[in-house]
């Protein structure tokens, strides 16, 4: 066999060098890895997620073919993509934002296969890497509010149009024979994610047309919503022809899973019909002419940069100044208080340096607001977080929104900030809720905008202030514009409100870090 040349492959080195990538990455931000599966676990919205790593492993191995036919050519934009999502990192990291902490690390994948086997390699793996990003990460509880909103009227329309006498509270349904209620459960987030991932995947495998593909996935997104109004439209009906007790209880768990099982079931089988024959082509291995001292000092470069993140964030991490605050409930003028609020309205935020609540009663016509303030101290931090899961402005058990809005306040001193609006149903009645952030003199009723706001305050060296403003008033006898009224005279009122914390008396602690 004289005279024929024969190299070795580089995709050997290449993947070697792509798995010890891997077990660097896992290794480094373990931490972020047990909290996303911590998510994936305690929330039954994203437990679907313990498939997406495996399908999408199983999707790449198929691939295996393609990639073979051209040698790994690394990237140096891998490198830099890595390098900006290891800072998405860190900075998620330094502010306790646990989803800026998943994506990043998440779609370090996709950014490792750039930098280590280069943009074709990326092209070949699109679909099971951008499954992996977009389904991997818990994103969906933004969707909770506007897909309740969209089920409500849904259903309603559905009443009306079948003769049954229907009035639509914000999210309630008032019907001659109950109230429902489209709670958070109700809003078919669950199967709107599920069903869009299942559809993503039968998508992918079933059609070889860009355009196929498109319109079974935008059916994946449209038929979930369609279904769930269908669901609670016929859960309503149901009440209202046969009784309450064939409407709720076991009996509706299982014709919500039924229903929603068969949905699926009827979409697949429908989508199956129109599927594109598999046409498979063969791939020669090529051979590498890549440099090998220049692919190493990419790998080692990558590989450098996922340890680089939580070897900064371990080297920067202190002890964390911060303050135990005694806040004092301010005298308004023209309230009477400030007494101790009543149990029909608990904010909860943990971990705050001070709070304070109570409760004031007009002294012209008797109406009753309460006051709501609580304030952190030092960059955000694990147990010491404004904007974190668990913290509420209501106690979700005892009350439910029926809709959101936002109100422009005026406040003392000429100072003018948005509010976000919140219509109450609970146990102790109707009850508005205006909520806003503050970090520092900056208020602004976003989260996320509170979050940057922070975050900017950090990374420039300074030491933030945040805190959350919260007024709420019963509705009686549905006079919302009066509650409303009641709520702009006490915040014009309120001293100090957005422009400092109010009376207190601090006493500088020096707390480690939480666990």
């Amino acid at each position: 066999m004289t005279g024929i040349s024969v190299r070795r492959p580089g995709w050997v080195l290449a993947v070697a060098a792509f798995a010890v990538a891997v077990v660097a990455l896992l290794a480094c931000y373990w931490q972020t890895v047990q909290s996303l599966v911590w998510v994936w676990d305690h929330d039954g919205t994203y437990q679907y997620a313990f498939l997406i790593f495996p399908l999408s492993l199983w999707m790449a191995f198929n691939l295996r073919h393609r990639l073979r036919a051209s040698p790994p050519a690394p990237s140096v934009w891998g490198l830099a993509a890595m390098a900006l999502l290891v800072f998405v990192w860190y900075a998620g990291h330094l502010l306790d934002i646990n989803l800026a902490q998943h994506f990043a690390f998440v779609a370090l994948f996709p950014m490792l296969v750039l930098a280590c086997w280069g943009w074709r390699a990326l092209w070949v793996l699109a679909f099971p890497l951008g499954y992996l990003v977009v389904f991997a990460v818990p994103w969906g509880d933004a969707l909770v509010g506007p897909l309740q909103d969209i089920t409500a009227h849904f259903a309603v329309r559905a009443l009306e149009l079948t003769g049954t006498p229907v009035l639509l509270n914000g999210r309630e349904i008032i019907t001659p024979s109950a109230v429902w209620m489209v709670a958070d459960a109700c809003s078919g987030v669950k199967f709107f994610i599920a069903c869009t991932a299942i559809g993503c995947l039968y998508a992918y495998l079933m059609y070889r047309r860009w355009w196929k593909r498109m319109v079974f996935v935008a059916l994946s997104a449209a038929v979930p919503v369609i279904a769930n109004g269908l669901r609670v439209y016929f859960t309503v009906l149901i009440g209202e022809t046969w009784g309450l007790k064939y409407a709720t209880g076991t009996d509706h768990l299982i014709f919500g899973w039924q229903f929603f099982g068969t949905v699926l079931l009827l979409l697949l089988l429908a989508g199956w019909f129109f599927r594109d024959s598999i046409l498979v082509h063969e791939h020669s291995p090529a051979h590498d002419d890549t440099f090998a001292i220049a692919r190493s000092v990419v790998w080692l470069a990558a590989i450098a940069l996922l340890v680089a993140g939580p070897v900064l964030a371990a080297g920067l991490a202190s002890p964390a100044a911060s303050e135990t605050m005694h806040l004092t409930a301010p005298a308004i003028a023209g309230w009477r208080g400030a007494k101790a609020a009543e149990d029909g309205w608990r904010p909860t935020f943990k971990g705050a340096a001070g709070q304070v609540r109570a409760s004031y009663r007009a002294a012209t016509h008797g109406d009753v607001v309460e006051l709501y303030h609580a304030v952190y101290t030092g960059k955000p931090r694990r147990g010491h977080t404004l904007i974190t899961y668990g913290n509420d402005l209501y106690d979700p058990a005892r009350s439910k929104i029926l809709s959101r809005g936002s109100q422009q306040v005026d406040l003392a001193n000429g100072r003018s900030t948005t509010a976000e609006e919140l219509r109450l149903a609970g146990t102790s009645g109707p009850r508005l809720v205006w909520y806003w952030y503050c970090v520092d003199r900056r208020c602004t009723r976003s989260p996320v905008l509170t979050k940057l706001l922070q975050a900017s305050d950090v990374l420039r060296g300074h030491v933030p202030r945040s805190s959350v403003w919260a007024l709420s008033s019963l509705v009686a006898d549905g006079a919302t514009d009066r509650a409303r009224a009641n709520l702009h005279a006490f915040a014009k009122s309120l001293p100090a409100a957005g422009a400092s914390d109010l009376q207190a008396q601090r006493r500088p602690e020096v707390a480690g870090n939480e666990p």
